[in-house]
Parts: C-alpha cells; structure tokens; sequence
C-alpha cells in the first residue's frame, strides 16, 4: 500500500474475493484510490467496479480526453489491472446536434473503442 509517498513491505495474496462481494467492491475502490483526474474539461468518474472518462471536447480538440485514457491505461498496467478493451465503449453526445462523423476511436491496448448510441 502507498500513502502520501510511503509504501508498505509487498505481501503476495494468493486468494481473491468472489467477484460480486461488498469486499471485493471495497478492496477495489481502495487499489484504484490513487488515480484521479479532474480538470474543467476533463475527468474520471469512478465506481465500484467500474470507470468512465468525461471529456468536453471543443472544436475537435480532444487530446486532453485520450491523454487522461492513456494515462489511466498506464497507470492501470504498473498496477498489475488488466483493461478489458473488449468491453470498453464509447459514447458521443452532441449537445449542438451537428450531426459530423464521430472522431477516431479511442485505442486502448491495440484495440479501438466501439461507439454506442445508448
């Protein structure tokens, strides 16, 4: 465990919560505790057993909003979490109904997003 710059010594558990427990939610949020991202534009709403990244994208600029996906992807690999990019899904909302083409999906370890309309 990691607290404000201190560690803890490393201890290998070799059991696992049953997925679907109160433990296993818990002992989730509290692993993924230390990533956050918040700006103005940008954030990552966490859950229980689940993220989404919101992103305002203006005018086409959405390198904030695929930086803070490749930094969680990161962050998610050195801390020995596997992403699902299979399940990983993107939805657009276009609050002036311009009706454009949806930008490039997002990539996440060599797999592209799929867009949902719901």
């Amino acid at each position: 465990m990691r607290v404000k710059g201190s560690e803890s010594h490393r201890f290998i558990c070799r059991s696992v919560a049953p997925q679907g427990t109160v433990l296993a939610l818990f002992l989730f949020t509290l692993y993924n505790a230390d990533f956050s991202y918040s700006s103005s534009s940008c954030h990552l709403q966490k859950f229980s057993d689940d993220s989404a990244a919101v992103g305002l994208i203006t005018d086409g600029d959405d390198t904030e909003y695929r930086g803070l996906i490749q930094d969680f992807v990161d962050w998610s690999l050195r801390n020995n979490l596997r992403i699902n990019a299979n399940k990983t899904k993107e939805l657009l909302v276009d609050l002036l109904r311009r009706n454009n083409l949806p930008p490039a999906p997002v990539n996440i370890l060599g797999t592209d997003d799929d867009f949902v309309k719901s």
